[in-house]
């Protein structure tokens, strides 16, 4: 009778104990200490995350977005003007001027005239820069393009496209050229082509802000206004 009573007594204290095992809420000791470590741990993370420095983050890359025309399916840089105080001629001779200025020794022939539909082709060419802070650029050839100059009376239009990028003479072989079409579609070496691209961007951009400031009329000083 006494070994029957001890044995249910050890079966009792043997199905406590299990029941305690298969409900983590009554072992509250491991559960708290588990639950505080992953509240210290998140916050340890929000502090870190505030002190992380922003520029260090690095962003996702993204192509640059250049306008393509959708006749010709090339990159084109457009501009339209009004200047209503400026008189055709004035406005054609300017262009010219300004062509002989910035080109002249790089390109020939330097424009083609077509006086009868006021029209202005002009061969352009700058020099090709990669650059690599903002104190820094390498040279990498020049970018070649046509310059298209409508001009009516007190306004005119302007379109840069066919560009392409001539690249510096090596020793051995022929030089480079590709379109920017090619640096624009090409599956391969995209981050390279694209950081070309952006550099040509802000270069051509710089060469239509100096056009649009040559083509506008000179300030004349009433010598009786002082």
């Amino acid at each position: 009778m006494n070994k029957i009573i001890f044995f249910i007594a050890l079966t009792l204290i043997g199905a406590k104990s299990f029941a305690q095992i298969q409900n983590p809420d009554e072992t509250s000791g491991g559960y708290e200490v588990e639950n505080s470590d992953s509240t210290e741990s998140e916050e340890q993370t929000e502090e870190e995350g505030e002190e992380v420095d922003s520029s260090t983050i690095v962003k996702p890359f993204v192509k640059i977005e250049l306008y393509v025309d959708s006749v010709t399916n090339l990159i084109t840089y457009l501009g339209v003007v009004e200047q209503e105080e400026s008189g055709s001629d004035s406005l054609y001779t300017r262009a010219k001027r300004w062509a002989d200025n910035r080109f002249g020794k790089l390109s020939k022939p330097l424009y083609e005239i077509d006086k009868k539909n006021q029209k202005l082709i002009i061969n352009g060419v700058i020099p090709a820069f990669v650059y690599t802070s903002k104190y820094a650029k390498r040279d990498i050839g020049t970018h070649q393009f046509k310059m298209t100059v409508w001009i009516k009376e007190g306004r005119y239009k302007y379109q840069i496209s066919n560009l392409v990028h001539v690249g510096l003479k090596q020793n051995i072989g022929d030089v480079k050229r590709n379109y920017f079409e090619f640096y624009y579609t090409s599956p391969k070496a995209v981050k390279i082509y694209d950081k070309m691209l952006r550099d040509a961007d802000q270069d051509i951009h710089k060469l239509m802000k100096e056009f649009e400031k040559y083509m506008q009329d000179p300030i004349i000083v009433d010598e009786d206004d002082w």
